[in-house]
């Protein structure tokens, strides 16, 4: 598996959650290292890390589950091998001190942490202004202070410090939409005819759109999908958004140039990747699970009827476990009052709530 793979596996397998997060820190810090690794040895040095190299990686891979560093052990080290530097890490940190100690007192964790924080949330920042910002939290530090805990954790100083990951993926989770296609069998008089349905998905607000439904999708009706869902009024996709899809042909140039003119970027997924695109996977067995498949389905009139009902219930009545079980649309509940009973499509969709009296 190459590097790009595991990053966009850890990105799209799930929600981007502290875990994932950390993994991501860990991975990036690791191909950051072996870069350095390999500018060393271009200069005929020692490829063997340095004891800085080696504090990075293993303070980062503490956060990191062993299950992930197995399987990238024959991309770099052994999981034994990164625990064994964190644990030499921390013999050396409450080792005894020698009496009779010179020079200014240790920096606490918790001030290392927050100079951390500070300089990771903020790229532009340099060493004095990050030591103006601690000054007003009543921590006094000195310039020097600041760059060694900078340096000791692998940051580097503005503006060559590049936003964490996890600043990256905060700020763009919410302009990210997915889509994909997913098929239903119509029953005829005649026999069973497929049709397909593109679906799309706000990753950060979970909130879904039914781009359409067609016998075989081409590159033509694509483009007029892109056409419509990026119309100012009534367009799902708004100007700054990424949409990402699989390496399907019917994703095809003039579909990619026509959602850019109007300021979408085209992401295509890594081949043979089928759960990276995990939310709308995890949404499109929602709709065929708790909707299509109870129902003999005659006709596209009468599929996207059910489809309509669906969407209405799956962002005004039903509560989501991504989002805190709470609802799509933000409403909520009452703690008083007698309980109802809302159905949508013969009972088949339930909600319920209170009401006064």
């Amino acid at each position: 598996m190459s590097w790009l793979n595991v990053i966009w596996l850890v990105l799209f397998l799930g929600k981007v959650e502290t875990r994932q997060k950390a993994v991501l820190d860990f991975l990036f810090c690791l191909i950051q290292v072996q870069r350095e690794t390999i500018r060393s040895l271009n200069k005929g040095r020692d490829k063997r890390l340095t004891d800085r190299q080696r504090r990075r990686l293993a303070i980062l891979a503490r956060a990191v589950p062993n299950d992930f560093l197995q399987s990238i052990a024959t991309l770099s080290y052994s999981p034994d091998t990164f625990l064994r530097w964190y644990r030499r890490l921390v013999h050396q940190k409450y080792r005894p001190e020698t009496r009779g100690r010179q020079g200014r007192p240790v920096t606490s964790p918790e001030t290392a942490i927050l100079v951390r924080r500070l300089a990771e949330d903020n790229p532009s920042w340099g060493y004095r202004r990050i030591v103006g910002a601690l000054k007003h939290l009543g921590v006094t530090l000195t310039k020097n202070t600041v760059a060694r805990i900078l340096e000791d954790a692998g940051l580097s100083p503005a503006p060559k410090r590049t936003r964490s990951w996890r600043c990256f993926l905060e700020q763009q989770w919410s302009s990210m939409v997915a889509a994909d296609f997913f098929t239903v069998e119509l029953t005829r008089g005649w026999g069973i005819q497929r049709v397909h349905v593109l679906v799309m998905m706000q990753l950060a607000t979970r909130r879904i759109h039914i781009a359409g439904i067609v016998d075989e999708p081409t590159q033509g009706w694509l483009v007029q999908v892109a056409r419509n869902e990026t119309d100012e009024e009534h367009g799902f996709l708004k100007e700054g958004s990424f949409l990402l899809h699989d390496r399907a042909a019917v994703f095809g140039e003039k579909f990619k140039a026509t959602l850019a003119a109007t300021g979408v970027t085209t992401v295509k997924l890594p081949a043979r990747s089928p759960n990276l695109n995990a939310h709308v996977a995890r949404v499109i067995r929602s709709i065929r699970e708790e909707c299509l498949d109870r129902f003999v389905i005659f006709s596209k009139g009468q599929l996207e009827y059910l489809l309509r009902e669906y969407v209405a219930h799956y962002h005004e009545e039903r509560p989501h476990q991504g989002l805190g079980n709470r609802l799509i649309s933000g409403k909520q509940g009452k703690s008083e009052g007698r309980i109802r009973r809302r159905t949508r499509l013969g009972g088949l969709l339930s909600f319920y709530d209170r009401v006064s009296g």
